[in-house]
């Protein structure tokens, strides 16, 4: 944004209603972007005509029809303060129109209300449900928020959650099942004719997209819309080490992930630049990191698998440590082939780090051979540890807790 704030300034002969209109144009052009980038199902537009209703939405995302809808609740949250109201008509509630709880309409003018933010809670049952299992009204909640305007069309997103309620006493094999799901959907109000504006951003886009392929300089307004095009990777790597450092591991995940999405790309068309590689796969490695972190190895396991293409330890270290903190069944199969490949290595090719790495690989072995329930085995690996200083420390508390697992078991 700050670029496309400084070619706005380039032109100094530029009145104040010329650079207001081109604010205003390239405010329109970024969040139309985004708004036809969105699954064509979920493109919904309203005008004084018609309305983008509650129920448009529930049935397109959800599938979900009016009878199954039982009781909606609309938290208005300003400024000043916070109200709430109950409706149980099903009819008013098909009916609710998203835009108008977010704009104020008066004679003349369009505006956002000033400060405001709308919650809504939808209870509702899908009739095909099982009904022995799902006794309960399941919820959806959407928080919707203005998010910029421009040529006469106003902007509003819609975050929608749906929270996670495991069947059965929270009987389930599979961790992310008890995550609530979340996806947002960017609607849009037109207060004119849509079409000539939207014929101008696919202009704007073409050109922008031509221009880029055949390495000509953009200009405007093609440039305006010239980050969204082409992301900006070390702007998402900056931001998503920063936030990991503190330990906000879900907002790093969303930083590292664009820079993921992006790479790959290059990647399967064989177009990644080497210096680009190192990025893909420390992306990679911190989405991982992130991951176990909040303890969702499956996910973790998934991109730290992807590091191990570049052969370094650290990401082996990492992606052993994964799992055996969520019990794989691979572990021990993982740690004794690369034993296995350290054995095949000259004596003069074990450098510090491969030593530091071996002594690693036994530690974390006799670790799962306790997991196993095989303490003898586990006693003799820790046993032979205490002959080195370096996991001397390590192994003698392990060969303790093994004392007192024997003792419990007898």
């Amino acid at each position: 944004m700050k670029n496309i704030l400084n070619s706005l300034f380039k032109k100094q002969d530029n009145t104040n209603d010329d650079y207001v209109d081109q604010l205003d144009f390239c405010q329109y052009l970024s969040n139309e972007f985004k708004f036809q980038h969105q699954n064509p199902q979920y493109q919904l537009r309203a005008n004084p005509n018609d309305k983008v209703t509650l129920g448009i939405l529930l049935n397109r995302i959800f599938d979900i029809s009016q009878h199954e809808v039982s009781d909606l609740y609309i938290v208005t949250d300003n400024l000043s303060e916070k109200k709430g109201r109950l409706i149980i008509d099903q009819d008013i509630i098909w009916n609710f129109d998203l835009c108008d709880a977010v704009l104020v309409k008066e004679t003349e003018t369009i505006k956002y209300k000033y400060g405001e933010n709308v919650i809504l809670s939808i209870s509702y049952r899908k009739r095909d449900s099982d009904q022995s299992l799902s006794r309960r009204n399941n919820q959806i909640i959407i928080h919707l928020r203005g998010c910029g305007g421009g040529k006469d069309t106003w902007f509003i997103r819609a975050s929608i959650m749906i929270p996670a309620f495991p069947l059965e006493d929270d009987k389930t094999y599979i961790r992310t099942q008890n995550q609530p799901q979340t996806f947002t959907v960017l609607l849009a109000y037109d207060n004119t004719n849509s079409a000539q504006r939207i014929a101008e951003y696919h202009t704007v886009y073409n050109n922008a997209i031509k221009k880029i392929k055949t390495g000509e300089p953009l200009g405007e307004p093609e440039s305006w819309v010239q980050h969204l095009l082409m992301p900006d990777g070390g702007h998402d790597l900056y931001w998503g080490n920063k936030v990991l450092r503190e330990k906000r591991y879900w907002d790093a995940i969303v930083y590292f992930e664009n820079v993921y999405y992006t790479l790959k790309e290059l990647w399967l068309k064989s177009k990644l630049p080497d210096d680009a590689q190192a990025a893909f796969y420390d992306s990679c490695y911190s989405i991982g990191w992130c991951y176990a972190e909040l303890k969702l190895y499956e996910r973790a396991l998934f991109y730290l698998e992807i590091c191990l293409l570049r052969g370094n330890i650290v990401d082996k270290v990492e992606y052993i440590n994964c799992l055996v903190h969520s019990k794989d069944v691979r572990t021990m199969w993982f740690i004794l082939s690369e034993l296995q490949q350290l054995s095949q290595l000259k004596e003069n090719e074990f450098t510090d780090e491969i030593i530091s790495y071996y002594h690693f690989l036994h530690r974390r072995r006799g670790y799962v051979l306790i997991d196993m329930g095989k303490l003898d085995e586990a006693e003799a690996e820790f046993t032979k540890m205490l002959e080195n200083e370096v996991n001397k420390e390590f192994a003698q508390r392990e060969l303790e807790y093994i004392k007192q697992l024997k003792s419990t078991q007898s």
